[in-house]
């Protein structure tokens, strides 16, 4: 049934279409192009600021027919200081219609391809869905991460727009490819994450995401929400940060071997990780990949612990009861254990021992 806002969306359209029906046979010869160019009856603009979309409308335009927006509100965008809001729109609108019923019934992990895609970069919103603790209950979906709040908001047959809220980031290049963005490798001893537990997680993710925003750390934020689907299903973690400037100066390889800084299912407090003693091995979400704790905690300032030998500047930068932060000096380099001591995989830029910046 027609909402109140649809049908005052469509009385123009509806007081034009009598007398153009009649005439359809006289003016069989328009082409398509001329005919499109009458859809749709509205600017999209005006449409997504009535809906309550203020920051979205500033970017829209009037999109192609049979289009679905996942429309973010304000406060959404404004959680990505850094985004652009007109390829968030593109990033969140696909083509075809895709009401919430239809979205209900797709698999777990569906992708589906937006308007932001390019013949060589493919960008794909990623359908997943939470398991109610009640069978009776219906499953809340997320797209991109992102909860579906106000489904099927606004639907003609021509343009369908669902509300979304959480924190928004732009799509990653892999975001089409199944086994770039979901074959995680945990420990063997992992056990599958129970509904309650994915839900929990959930708001642990959330939570460190804007503290980590708060404290220069807003790449971290990003890399969280760009595998939030995947993080979610883990029970614990500990987390190697590089800050923002470390990450845009020296320390860029931090963002593509994100998971070789993840210790999964095991949440190192400061006095844990600082009592770990030399040679402690500890797993990480890269698969085959450890790290090596090289000079153990506690020696003071002058002998700070290190990692693959990497410095821990600064402990508990995020600290909940599923999810601990802690921050390093550099990314980690890969190292091997020789008679000689712990050596850097030849393979890997980032140089072993203090340097000038480490300090």
């Amino acid at each position: 049934m027609a909402t109140l806002l649809q049908i005052l969306f469509l009385l123009p359209s509806i007081i034009i279409i009598f007398p153009t029906t009649t005439a359809a046979a006289a003016y069989s010869h328009l082409s398509p192009s001329t005919t499109e160019e009458q859809l749709p009856p509205y600017n999209l603009s005006t449409l997504l600021y009535t809906l309550g979309f203020h920051d979205l409308s500033v970017a829209a335009t009037s999109p192609a027919n049979l289009t679905t927006i996942f429309a973010p509100t304000d406060e959404s965008l404004r959680s990505c200081r850094y985004c652009s809001t007109s390829l968030l729109l593109l990033e969140h609108s696909v083509t075809g219609l895709y009401p919430y019923h239809l979205l209900r019934s797709l698999t777990f992990g569906t992708k589906i391809e937006t308007l932001a895609s390019t013949p060589t970069t493919p960008l794909c919103l990623t359908l997943t869905k939470s398991t109610p603790q009640n069978p009776s209950n219906e499953p809340t979906l997320f797209v991109g991460g992102v909860e579906i709040t106000r489904p099927d908001l606004f639907n003609d047959g021509n343009v369908i727009i669902h509300g979304i809220q959480g924190y928004l980031a732009h799509l990653s290049p892999f975001s089409c490819q199944i086994e770039r963005m979901t074959s995680l490798s945990f420990p063997s001893q992992r056990t599958s994450a129970s509904p309650s537990t994915i839900s929990i997680m959930r708001e642990f993710l959330k939570d460190a995401m804007t503290s980590l925003r708060m404290n220069d750390y807003t790449v971290l934020a990003l890399l969280l929400q760009e595998n939030f689907e995947q993080l979610m299903q883990l029970n614990s973690m500990t987390i190697f940060a590089v800050d923002d400037g470390g990450v845009f100066g020296d320390g860029h390889t931090y963002v593509s071997n994100f998971r070789f800084h993840i210790v999964p299912n095991q949440r190192l407090t400061a006095s844990e990780l600082l009592n770990l003693p030399v040679d402690s091995v500890l797993q990480t979400m890269e698969p085959g990949e450890r790290l090596r704790v090289t000079v153990a905690g506690g020696g003071g300032p002058m002998s700070p612990m290190r990692i693959n030998n990497v410095k821990i500047t600064v402990t508990n930068i995020v600290f909940n009861q599923g999810i601990v932060v802690h921050g390093i000096g550099a990314p980690f380099p890969r190292v091997h254990l020789t008679t000689m001591g712990f050596m850097a995989d030849r393979t890997d830029p980032v140089l072993l021992g203090p340097t000038a910046n480490d300090y």
